[in-house]
Formats: structure tokens, sequence, C-alpha cells
């Protein structure tokens, strides 16, 4: 749809008038909404930019409209506030995200062009050689406020932002997208805005180039850098942005052409994943302003400032060290190929559009027998996909994730996470990487995956079911699922988690180390620390966690021939082989709540199989039919 100039004005000055104006609000969706909570340290600027004029501001645009056209001795005129011409012009704005609104939150949340940031990023001292901004300047330019950029004739998340003075919503300026095909216009925007010749000329050594390359996390287990898929990679026009996705090979390419450097990052965001930070490593309460900021602005990583040059040679992005990026790059990863090996199994892949909460937390409860921090918990209530769910359950399941916090008691929060609930949740500890980090959070997020496949066979009631008798668990032993007494739903659920996760996991790691012995194959034996590589692993652990009654190793034992494992005894009942995944998978329907429930429909399924064999399997396994 094609919108006529004189509107795009009308909207200009509308959108001027309704980001400086106070508009008062007497209604909110939810009633923790006109509540608000105290935070004992707000973070201030440690770096004072000056103010300079962004060469693409509309005003300086249409003054180097006005002097072209005049060296060019044209008849046209062009007076000042008018947009000739089909530029696309943006609203610059920032707000102060503390005191948001469900509504707010989700406004911003659910429109695509709104690009988020916590520094000033349209603010032309910061686009330069001399300043050279990196992640370490970004984090001194923080100012307590939100800065955001969206197209002039999106309104829907303006009038929202500017309803309530709380925000303080400001509006800034509004910025043109001049094209990257415009070298007059582009050039004459910046003398207008004061540059030099001298300047201009060093623009053009390198000029138009692309930004291009590879994203990369370093992956100590394999020893190598590896590619990133899905990453979003963004760039800046002084203050526009431009963005595309890293591919399958991790190779990403912004679709334009830059005339000087540009300030570029990455965000955690795809149309399969949206990876959103919780940081909530250190106290709580001290730590809720930046949890809530964070969370508003989403997986965002500043690179930082990318010369025209580097552009030209192109430019890698490699995250190392133990870091949320890196974090959230293996979260990318464990979708894209949770996505390849399901549809080589041709099995239900995990839901489309799912929000995982990467959560940044304390190293406290994760220390293992050797005092080195280890992985928290991880669950997958797919809560953004469920409609309705039980507030009660909410409330649980948030007091879980913020370590016994009830999440009512801040209202703030409360108004932002629950309006985006979380189909997934993965902890790690802040402090440092646990031991063999990569393949057990790969396994760690592969497992989760495989409940999300899970919960496309068997529906919401099922997995709402599932997740209450989670919740309501009561730990025994070490094993978070209790003992057993009432294992409807859990036995299946994570049963098929554990085997489908791990089975993946040994893929992509097939001589690695893998995940903790949880338990053993010798009942009531607990061996503190030890780590199986990932092609034993299954063989060495029949039950999860210790739990008899949810037994992933019978998956597999209806897949291979005989146990080939070192240093255990060989299988010699395990005479069943060649079941495929996808028959596995079948088996699973919203019926099916417990393993006696699985081991009869299997049967009814495959009756060609050996039953007595298959029987054994289940028997060994002690899936029993009470």
């Amino acid at each position: 749809m094609k919108i006529k100039r004189k509107s795009i004005q009308r909207l200009s000055r509308w959108i001027f008038s309704a980001l400086t104006a106070t508009i008062a609000f007497s209604s909110c969706q939810k009633d923790l909404s006109n509540q608000t909570v105290d935070f004992p340290e707000i973070k201030k600027a440690t770096i004072q930019l000056p103010k300079k004029i962004n060469p693409f501001s509309l005003r300086n645009v249409e003054k180097a409209k006005e002097t072209i056209a005049a060296r060019n001795q044209s008849t046209q005129r062009f007076s000042a506030n008018q947009l000739t011409g089909n530029e696309k012009q943006f609203v610059y704005f920032k707000f102060n995200p503390q005191d948001l609104t469900t509504e707010q939150f989700q406004a911003l949340e659910n429109d695509s062009t709104v690009q988020l940031m916590e520094i000033p990023f349209a603010n032309m001292a910061i686009y330069s050689d001399e300043f050279a901004l990196d992640e370490a300047k970004a984090e001194q330019l923080k100012d307590g406020s939100i800065y955001g950029v969206t197209p002039i004739e999106n309104t829907n998340v303006f009038s929202k932002l500017s309803a309530r003075s709380q925000t303080q919503t400001q509006y800034l300026d509004t910025l043109v997208q001049v094209a990257d095909t415009d070298t007059t216009l582009q050039y004459q925007a910046f003398r207008e805005a004061g540059a030099s010749e001298e300047i201009l000329n060093r623009f053009r050594i390198c000029l138009f180039k692309k930004p291009h390359g590879f994203v990369n996390y370093w992956d100590t287990q394999l020893n190598k850098w590896e590619r990133v898929r899905g990453m979003q990679v963004w760039s800046l026009f002084l203050g526009i942005p431009i963005y595309t996705y890293s591919d399958g090979n991790g190779y990403y390419e912004i679709p334009w052409r830059y005339s000087i450097g540009t300030i570029m990052g990455t965000k955690a965001k795809n149309s399969r994943v949206n990876v959103k930070p919780l940081d909530t490593h250190g106290t709580f309460i001290r730590n809720l302003y930046t949890l809530i900021t964070q969370f508003v602005v989403g997986s965002i990583h500043i690179e930082g400032w990318v010369t025209a040059c580097q552009m030209k040679d192109g430019k890698d992005f490699n995250f190392g060290g133990h870091t949320q990026v890196r974090y959230w790059s293996q979260i990318l990863n464990a979708y894209y190929f949770h996505d390849q090996y399901s549809n080589n199994e041709r099995i239900s892949k995990a839901p489309w559009s799912m929000v995982c909460y990467a959560q940044w937390a304390n190293t406290k409860n994760f220390i293992d027998f050797q005092g080195v921090p280890n992985f928290g918990n991880a669950s997958t209530p797919m809560l953004g996909h469920i409609p309705s769910s039980p507030a009660s359950l909410l409330i649980q399941y948030f007091a879980g994730v913020l370590g016994g916090e009830n999440i009512t008691n801040y209202p703030n929060l409360f108004n932002i996470i629950t309006g985006l609930l979380p189909d997934m949740t993965i902890r790690i500890p802040q402090a440092r990487e646990p031991q063999f980090y990569n393949s057990r959070l790969s396994q760690i997020a592969l497992h989760e995956l495989s409940h999300a496949s899970h919960y496309q066979r068997v529906g919401n009631i099922w997995w709402l079911n599932f997740i209450g008798k989670t919740l309501g668990a009561t730990p025994v032993n070490g094993n978070p699922y209790g003992d057993g007494g009432d294992d409807q739903y859990v036995s299946v659920g994570e049963s098929w988690a554990e085997f489908l996760g791990t089975n993946y996991a040994m893929r992509r790691y097939p001589t690695t180390a893998g995940i903790k012995d949880a338990t053993n194959s010798v009942p009531g034996r607990f061996v503190a620390g030890r780590y199986y590589r990932m092609d034993n692993l299954i063989e060495n652990e029949f039950w999860f966690f210790g739990g008899r009654w949810i037994p992933y190793g019978c998956y597999h034992d209806l897949m291979d021939n005989t146990n080939i494992a070192p240093n255990n005894p060989v299988e010699t009942w395990d005479i069943i082989q060649g079941v495929t995944i996808q028959q596995l998978y079948n088996t699973h329907n919203s019926s099916i709540t417990d393993m006696c429930g699985y081991r009869n429909n299997f049967s009814n399924l495959y009756p060609a199989l050996n039953q007595a064999g298959v029987n054994d399997i289940f028997n060994r396994h002690n899936a029993f039919c009470r």
C-alpha cells in the first residue's frame, strides 16, 4: 500500500506532537500496572556525547536537496519540512522501560520494524573512526533509557508508549533512508551536517561496500570456531537498521552498500525462536533494573564500529569466552540442528515462533562435587503456545525460574515478563562455564526441543497435565521428579526427551564427553562426577535421573541390536533391532500417559515384531503394566 506524500507529512507532525505531549492514561491491562517498585541502583552513562547533526536527519536532507536543486539551476524548490522523493522516513525516540505496561511491552515486541538498544545509536558522535565504538564504550554509553527507531508510518507503538507519562517517551529526530545509490544526495547531506571535503575524500577510499562474513562461536569440545545459524546480523545507516540472517553455513551479507563505516551487531532472534535474555545473577532486587532493561531490548550484542575498508575485506563475528552472546549462539544452533535431524527422521519439529528464556544465573546451588559451576534447571512449559494457562501455574513456574521469588511482588517485572511467556527456559551460571560446556548445553537444549516436538504430538491438555505433574513433584534422593509413586506423564515425557535429545547430541558430539552420570545402570548406585562419552551415553544410562520409572534406554534398545558400550555386559536379551525414531515417535499420542500405555500401543502398532523380544526390552527397563 502506498501513502501519499502529504499524508506522510501530516503523520510526521502528528508523531512529533504525540511524542512530546503528556497524555493521561486512566486504565491498564493488568491490575499490577499502576504499582511500581523503586530500584536501588540505576546505571548512568559515564561517557557524555556531544550533540552532532545526523546527516540523514529530515531537515538536513531537505537542506541538501535545496542546495542540489539550486546548484543544478532547477526551477523546482523545496520548502522546509516538505518530503520530496520516495525516501523512507524513521522516527527516533527514547523511553524509560522500568514502568511499561504489558500492553506497551507487547506493542514493542510484536512489531518487527522496531530496533531497540540501550545506547543513543542515532547520535552522529558515535559514527567515526576516532570514537571507534566497541563493547566497552557501549557499556559506558548506557544511561538508563532505551532508544528506538521505527518507520514513521508505524503509529501503534508511539501511541501506546506516549499514552502514559511514566514511560517518559521523548521524540528525538526523524531520519531519512537515502538510497545507497544516491551518492549525490548522500554527500551533500554530509556537507550540510558540517563534513569537510577532506572527510568526504576519505569516505571514497573504500566506497560502497556491503558488510559480509561469518558468525562463529568457539566450541571447546570440537576445538574449532563453530558457525552460528539463524543469527540476525544488523548494521546501522546512521541510526536506521539494515539487517539479514546468517545461513546454514553461518554466512551473512547485509543488503546495503555503505558510504562510510557503520555500527554492527547481532540479535539472537529469528522466525524460529526469540532468545530472550533473563539476567538474574547477583542479588535479585538490586539487578531487577538490568533484568527488565535487557529483557525489553532482547538478545542484542553490540560489536561496535566497522570501517568501510573492513567491510571490503569481510567482517566476522567471533564469540569466545563465557559470554551471553556465545550462550545465545549455542541455543540458535540447537534449534537449527534439531530441525535438521527431525526432518531426517520424518517426525514433527518443535513449533515455530518459540520463545526461549536464556537465563544468566547465580552460581549458587549449581556447584558440582569438584566445586565447578554446573548447569541449572531447564524446562519446556510451552506457555507461549498454550492459551489461557492457569494463573497459579504461572506463579509457581516463575517462582522456580526466579529462585523462589514471587513474581507478583515485582509488578514492573510482572507486567513485562507475562507479556511474553516462555516456551523454553535454560539456565547456566554466569560466573564461569560448566565442565564440558558445549556438548552438555547442546544435549540439554536438544532434550528440551525434543519435549517441544513431543508437544506437537500430544497437544495442550496433555502438556498442561505434564507440567502440573512436574511442578508438583517432591524431590527424593536428588531426583527432582520424585520417587515414581505417581509416574503418569513424567515417565513418558522425560524418557522420550532424554532419549531423543541424547540421540541428536550424539550426532553433534559423537566422541566427546557428554552429560554427568545422574544415575547408573546398577540400581541404587550413584557415581558423582562421572561423564560419559556421547557414543556410550544411552547404553550406560538406563534410567533418567535415577528414576527407574523413567526408562529412556528402552527406545534405544528397540532400535539397536546389542549393547556396544565398553565395560558393560552384553545385553543378550536385546534381540530387537531396526525400529525407527519415526515409529517410536508415532507411538505417542494424547492418551498415552504412562509407560504401560506406551508399551501396549507400540505392540498394537507393530505386531510383526517379535513380541517376546519387545516385552523383554520393556521388562528390563521396568516398563511394566501393573
